[in-house]
């Protein structure tokens, strides 16, 4: 499976505009250009989120009303070397909530012309983004880590998605019910469904995580690392346990909403072991961390999907050091890859590395 071909109309600062792809492609302008929307854009096929907009309506050229974003999909597989492969055009249309004075869903989805369900729209296509903010992933909050966590899953499993949703929206109301239970404008027993809820949720998300973690401790990796899930387990017994304190604080204290995980390293010369990559580990180190995984990602979307995703790396090189960058260029030959760059120290070592780069400038 590989992206072909993009167009863009009204999708940020594009008004109209078409891109092909082969299998390496290096997107090349200066900052702010919009290299990172096409990136976005590519991603929004695959997940039908956007990793940086808080609303769709901030994915909408400001002088237009809706905008679209199209792929072409070649659904034969990257080792086949295939030309005539089946073909899949994938279609997101993104609203300001009206067409025409008429009220609409903020995204439509569409596959070879025909609309389709987000459930449906999501089985063609994926894709793994590695951006420079992923290398906050060990030192930021334990939200940047759930994230990560919730993006790979939710990616695999509508199972797991579904949960997610149901669990944050049942963590949302039982939050607004403990506080009127607090303030006496609720009894006790009206939170016994949500509860309820909340707990088979929170289970079972957990252990989609705990799997995941499993499947990333077995990822080969030149630098020794480890991972602990770091889980703030719920069942209806701990609810029940931690029950009256979430009254008097007027919000849920356990469960997956305050999950975390930590990577550890190891330094076999020294007889050291599990030391905490977030203490103890240099910038460096923390950088191959978040390589560790973002290559488990890539690996975990591949074994449960049977095929390579499209890697996106959006102007990750000039963030890297030498050895992290090399690592990141070995992946380059078994998955389809979009780059983006500012710099020509980039561009240029790349050229002399990859053949047949195909470079798009802006």
């Amino acid at each position: 499976m590989l992206i072909k071909s993009l167009a863009l109309q009204n999708f940020r600062s594009f008004t109209l505009t078409n891109f092909s792809f082969d299998k390496t492609n290096l997107i090349f302008g200066a900052n702010g250009i919009g290299k990172t929307s096409i990136i976005e854009a590519i991603y929004l096929l695959a997940s039908a989120n956007s990793f940086r907009a808080g609303k769709v309506e901030e994915m909408i050229r400001l002088e237009a009303d809706l905008g679209r974003v199209q792929g072409l999909i070649d659904m034969e597989s990257l080792e086949k070397n295939e030309d005539d492969g089946e073909e899949v055009k994938l279609e997101s249309m993104l609203t300001r909530g009206s067409v025409q004075g008429r009220k609409t869903q903020y995204r439509l989805f569409s596959v070879n012309d025909i609309r389709r369900r987000k459930k449906d729209f999501l089985a063609f296509f994926k894709a793994v983004v590695f951006r420079p903010e992923d290398l906050r992933l060990v030192e930021g909050s334990p939200s940047r880590r759930r994230n990560f966590l919730d993006g790979a899953l939710s990616m695999v499993s509508d199972e797991y998605a579904s949960a997610l949703s149901r669990y944050e929206q049942t963590l949302k109301r039982r939050n607004r019910l403990l506080q009127k239970v607090n303030e006496g404008k609720e009894s006790i027993e009206v939170l016994n469904f949500w509860n309820l809820n909340l707990a088979k949720n929170g289970e079972f998300i957990q252990m989609q995580r705990s799997n995941f973690i499993d499947f990333i401790r077995e990822v080969v990796f030149p630098f020794e690392l480890n991972i602990e899930y770091e889980p703030s387990l719920i069942s209806e017994k701990k609810i029940a346990e931690h029950l009256s304190k979430e009254i008097f604080l007027g919000h849920s204290l356990i469960g997956p909403h305050k999950d975390d995980f930590q990577l550890k390293f190891s330094q076999e010369k020294k007889g050291i072991n599990d030391l905490s990559i977030l203490a103890y580990g240099s910038r460096g180190q923390q950088r191959l961390g978040v390589l560790w995984l973002k290559i488990a990602e890539l690996q975990f979307l591949t074994d449960k999907i049977g095929y390579q995703p499209v890697l996106l790396l959006d102007d990750i090189l000039s963030e890297l050091d030498v050895d992290s960058k090399n690592m990141v260029l070995e992946l380059l030959s078994n998955y389809q890859t979009i780059l983006t760059t500012a710099d020509a120290d980039v561009l240029t070592d790349l050229q002399s590395k990859i053949e047949n780069l195909k470079i798009i400038i802006l």
